[in-house]
């Protein structure tokens, strides 16, 4: 069968007529010719009997070398009974695909379908927002093209900058390409599975513990003049020794001002046996008065305490205070946020204040369901007492550090 028939001089600027016609160069590669002088290649072939044919690409980007070479492959998938314009669909429709399943678009997915142990629309809200603040670099990118090479900076940014939700997210990452598997996307996740963590001993938090040293810590705060939603999630870690991400995420319907307390649902505590009914927590005098303030500025529509710098809709993170803590106070391995709790309990009991009350502000059990419903009952009035003697200690504390 004749072969090679044309030349470059024949497929560079052919002529169109007032009908479409096709240049034969043989073995079935034909350059089409259309009245509108747009060619294109073309290979023709039989299917079945039936005649066949496969749109090779425009002569504008293709030359005639090209367009040879990509003829001479699709005459060998042709020659194996292959349908060349339904499996160029296919690739297009495949591609299409890959290119539309960026990596946002497959943690949605993977945030809405999960089916295992239901997230609280609390906790939905916490994945996503660390999605968004950590990994959102991979946003825009197919997961089909996100390999362990392009996550390792992400990750290692996420590490430095945000060491306590670094495995949380690591987990995270692993688990949306892990989706992106399942639902056919990806035939096999590119990035190395998270070791498993193994168990070990409860983490205990570096503390400063004495006075004069907590003193200096809430002078130095004092002058950082942090943005509003950190001073307050720091005043209330200090004053009331809860845990950050509890302080964060507080809410104004959680507070009685009018009486002092704080109402901490118990789906937002470490410790969610309903059983044990909301965290009650004492808000001493001087932060009452503060908290006042606050209140009468942010308006009766506000919702959130510890409001973001950006939206006063949504709350500060955990990470926004634990780095106010390690690079505007220079803390990093004396004392975190969550080294208030250690400093509480040690100041209390170095004064010879009841271990009950102490325990019960931190929201540790303390003996059986009968007595934790004594204290539920009775001894929130005492754990008051205990609380304004704390923030007077420590506000004489500060003001000695000046």
């Amino acid at each position: 069968m004749p072969r090679n028939l044309l030349s470059d001089v024949h497929v560079r600027n052919p002529k169109p007529r007032s009908t479409a016609y096709r240049l034969r160069d043989g073995d079935g590669l034909f350059l089409y010719v259309p009245p509108s002088g747009v060619c294109s290649w073309q290979y023709r072939y039989k299917l079945g009997g039936k005649h066949q044919t496969l749109t090779l690409g425009k002569a504008s980007e293709l030359s005639l070398a090209q367009a040879r070479a990509k003829a001479g492959s699709a005459r060998l998938s042709a020659a194996d009974g292959v349908h060349l314009t339904t499996e160029k669909r296919v690739k297009r429709a495949t591609i299409a695909a890959a290119q539309a399943a960026t990596f946002q678009s497959m943690a949605a997915a993977w945030v809405d379908k999960r089916r295992s142990s239901p997230w609280s629309e609390k906790h939905k809200a916490q994945v996503i927002a660390s999605i968004k603040n950590h990994l959102w670099p991979l946003a825009a990118i197919p997961v089909t093209e996100i390999n362990a090479r392009m996550a390792a900076p992400v990750l290692a940014k996420i590490e430095r900058s945000a060491p306590l939700m670094f495995e949380k997210v690591r987990v995270r990452l692993h688990r949306i390409m892990d989706h992106a598997v399942i639902v056919g996307v990806l035939e096999r996740n590119p990035l190395p599975s998270p070791e498993p963590e193994r168990k070990k001993d409860r983490r205990h938090y570096p503390a400063v513990t004495d006075l004069p040293g907590l003193g200096a810590i809430l002078s130095a705060a004092r002058a950082a003049d942090p943005a509003k939603g950190i001073q307050r999630a720091h005043l209330l870690l200090t004053f009331t020794a809860q845990r950050v991400a509890e302080v964060a995420g507080a809410e104004w319907v959680e507070f009685d001002l009018k009486k002092g307390i704080w109402s901490i649902p118990r789906s937002r505590m470490k410790r969610k046996d309903e059983e044990r009914g909301p965290h009650i927590v004492p808000v001493p005098p001087h932060l009452l008065e503060q908290m006042r303030e606050w209140r009468a500025v942010d308006g009766k529509a506000a919702t959130m305490v510890c409001v973001a710098p950006r939206d006063p809709r949504r709350s500060i993170t955990p990470e926004g205070v634990e780095k106010f803590y390690r690079d505007a106070l220079g803390l990093v391995g004396k004392h975190s946020p969550h080294s208030w709790r250690s400093a509480f309990s040690t100041v209390c009991r170095e004064a010879g204040k009841d271990g009950d009350q102490i325990e019960g502000q931190l929201d540790h059990a303390v003996g059986n369901k009968v007595s934790a419903a004594y204290d539920r009952a009775k001894r929130v009035a005492l754990r008051a007492k205990l609380m304004a003697w704390y923030e007077k200690e420590l506000l004489a504390a500060r003001d000695r550090a000046k």
